[in-house]
């Protein structure tokens, strides 16, 4: 192939690969942007980096090329050095990987895909890359609306291949295998072809070899029918995700362990959409596929009920429902037990859950007569025996207002704090006895007077651990708050 790099020998104003990156870059792309170009080394692909290695002056983009090898037949890391080069001609480096072995009992190609997108995401951080470019193109998409109508997917299905998709984006998807390959032919590049592609026990490669070719001999438009098809579905799937958005009231846990919605507003969906709202509430949380047909009907049934919600929906996934929201959260590890001692003043990180929490002295002001889910005040003297620490059997408190003390545990039930959060969440204890519970409960004997000045204020910092969707009674039975202070420049609290 040689070593020099590849020049143009057509204008590239008039090169359909050209012009279609440059209608869709031009609009969204920035001076100094970096595209990774998830690069096989295949016609489609090496079209896509040539595209982009000749509009990149233009638009004053980086471009990269990273190639995984998928070691799915003898021959792959061959072709992964003949990409290699591939790219170098064009004048891109080329960043590679290759897989290890699957997990038992797992897909290998699904298992590869997944990875292989796991590698363009990580080369795309190392890069500081704003786009991950694949050549996906019109003949892959109407395969795949194809292919998903004999699965019989839903609408999000028949929106098949996205445009754009976070960093994602897919450019070609305009243009023909016929626009790729003249592309190629006029510059005098020989893509490595993967012998994968053939292989008729791949569903797609059956789709794309025998079925598709046999139902266009007798429809010369069906590529072009199949296409309209997955952009009406797209427009529809965009609509309903704006509806459930604006609707839902979506909440993402922290570390993207999950995400929940209300669960009222859910039930008051009309019945025909509650497929659609829970395969949006698991893109939502990054689950890559909805739940089963089977695992749907099982929560259809239990929110029917009334009752609680605990229902697998495969993966290691699970909705749950106690109370005002409905949850879909990934089974965790167990949280071990931990304790920290608090100086007062002072503060201490909580390592398992990523918080800390900061204890101070300050002057009484009117948000510690508001519901605080980060932050309390609390009355009385601490002492030198203040910790931050998990629950333990046999934990009581006497909670704002009650008339004596109550099991921690019920207090967690009425507050309706799901059973998997409980173990993980932080108590402040002085002296032996539960002095707050993080956006649930006071004790008692930390009540603010009328007559207080100075209290003590405790402060959580961290994006981890706690959620503000818990119902507080901290602030309904307190006294009443004073007149707030003219000084106000003297009280930073009171914001």
């Amino acid at each position: 192939m040689g070593s020099s790099p590849v020049t143009a020998t057509t204008p590239t104003d008039t090169d359909p690969v050209v012009l279609a990156l440059l209608g869709f870059f031009e609009p969204v792309a920035r001076p100094g942007d970096a595209v990774v170009v998830a690069f096989s080394g295949g016609a489609d692909s090496t079209a896509l980096l040539s595209g982009l290695v000749e509009l990149a002056p233009r638009l004053g983009l980086a471009v990269h090329a990273a190639h995984l090898d998928h070691g799915l037949d003898p021959g792959s890391a061959r072709r992964a050095a003949a990409a290699e080069r591939l790219a170098g001609r064009l004048g891109i480096a080329c960043r590679r990987g290759r897989l290890g072995d699957s997990p038992p009992a797992v897909s290998r190609e699904a298992w590869a895909r997944d990875e292989r997108y796991r590698f363009l995401e990580g080369a795309a951080e190392a890069l500081g890359a704003r786009f991950i470019a694949t050549a996906h193109h019109a003949g892959d998409q109407a395969e795949t609306v194809l292919l998903r109508l004999l699965f019989g997917s839903g609408l999000d299905g028949l929106a098949a291949i996205r445009a754009r998709h976070g960093r994602r984006v897919r450019p070609l998807l305009g243009l023909d295998r016929g626009a790729l390959r003249a592309h190629l032919a006029a510059r005098g590049l020989d893509p490595v072809e993967d012998p994968t592609n053939r292989d008729p026990r791949v569903p797609r490669n059956r789709v794309r070899r025998f079925l598709f070719p046999l139902l266009a001999a007798r429809d010369p438009d069906l590529g072009d029918r199949l296409g309209r098809i997955a952009a009406a579905a797209g427009r529809a799937s965009g609509r309903l995700e704006r509806f459930f958005a604006e609707r839902l009231g979506l909440d993402r846990a922290g570390g993207g362990s999950g995400a929940s919605v209300d669960r009222r507003a859910f039930e008051a969906l009309p019945p025909a959409l509650w497929p659609h709202a829970l395969g949006w509430l698991h893109r939502r949380a990054g689950l890559p596929y909805p739940a089963a047909r089977a695992a749907r009907r099982e929560l259809l049934r239990q929110l029917r009920s009334g009752g609680r919600v605990g229902c697998d929906c495969g993966d290691g996934w699970r909705w749950e429902g106690c109370g005002e929201r409905l949850e879909l959260v990934r089974g965790e590890a167990e949280t071990p037990h931990f304790t920290y001692t608090l100086q007062a003043p002072g503060e201490v990180e909580v390592r398992e859950l990523g918080l800390r929490f900061r204890l101070r002295r300050g002057r009484v002001a009117a948000w510690m007569f508001t519901r605080q889910a980060r932050r309390t005040a609390l009355a009385g003297p601490l002492g030198a025996g203040v910790e931050i620490r998990s629950r333990r059997p046999g934990d009581r408190l006497r909670p704002l207002g009650s008339p004596g003390t109550r099991r921690l545990k019920d207090v967690f039930i009425d507050r309706h704090l799901p059973r998997r959060q409980r173990d993980r969440w932080p108590l402040l204890v002085v002296d032996g006895e539960i002095a707050w519970v993080p956006g649930i409960a006071i004790d008692e004997r930390h009540r603010l007077g009328a007559g207080d000045q100075e209290v003590w204020i405790v402060e959580i910092e961290g994006n981890a651990g706690l959620s503000g969707r818990v119902v507080s009674d901290e602030a309904q039975r307190r006294s009443p708050a004073p007149e707030p202070s003219a000084d106000r420049d003297h009280h930073p609290d009171e914001r």
